[in-house]
């Protein structure tokens, strides 16, 4: 019955929300409204260019008081390259995202395998929210395929992205639909890393983001419940 118990418990644990074990997340609001955001808390702009990196505001937010908005005036490329990148393991990257209805421009959320102030760069995501069709999808599955899903205006959406390094997988979704599938590589950009995000707005709309993280993939509960069920019987 205790080794029942223990059991229980342990599946509990490795069960909770990916969350509480973040290797990495940002949720802006332990800066200022207003603190752009060169070389704060990781985060800086494409190239390192100060100007284009995003800025703290309170205009929308998730959680807390404060998101980062992107946009020409606000900062159009907001990078947090990862050095060393990530190299191995099974991981979830997660952000949300508002995108108000007006936005005049196409908008993009990125994901680096090779990331370099001044180059080299590699593109392992690249997803396209575009008001001129409403549709969001991702361009660079050349290896899996990818399906199309409405665009959320005024609303807080989930964005995320499931990749395995090891396995070379990758799963991208947009508001929990699955919009592409395959590998995290491609025959352009083959180097099997995690090295950067880019959050890209050339457009005058701003775009918000906020809660955003890099978590191990939960482990299998179905292997310890599994391991659960052999125990009872015993």
């Amino acid at each position: 019955m205790r080794a029942l118990l223990l059991f229980g418990a342990v599946t509990a644990l490795l069960c909770m929300p990916a969350v509480a074990v973040a290797d990495w997340s940002d949720n802006f609001d332990g800066y200022a409204d207003g603190t752009k955001l060169y070389h704060v808390g990781g985060w800086t702009g494409w190239d390192d260019v100060e100007a284009a990196a995003g800025t703290v505001s309170s205009a929308q937010a998730r959680s807390g008081p404060h998101s980062v908005v992107v946009s020409n005036d606000m900062g159009i490329d907001c990078v947090h390259p990862f050095d060393p990148p990530y190299t191995t393991g099974a991981w979830s990257f997660t952000a949300h995202q508002y995108v108000p209805s007006n936005l005049d421009g196409l908008t993009y959320f990125i994901m680096n395998n090779v990331y370099n102030h001044g180059g080299p760069y590699q593109w392992a995501i690249e997803m396209h929210m575009d008001p001129a069709t409403g549709m969001v999808n991702e361009q660079l599955r050349d290896s899996g395929g990818g399906n199309a899903t409405p665009l959320v205006y005024d609303a807080w959406v989930e964005i995320r992205v499931d990749f395995d390094l090891d396995l070379d997988t990758c799963d991208a979704y947009y508001n929990n639909v699955l919009i592409a599938s395959g590998t995290w590589t491609s025959s352009s950009y083959p180097t099997l890393e995690f090295a950067n995000v880019d959050l890209y707005a050339p457009h005058n709309v701003g775009v918000y983001y906020d809660d955003i993280s890099l978590v191990p993939e939960p482990a299998s509960c179905l292997l310890l419940a599994l391991g659960v069920l052999a125990l009872r019987r015993r």
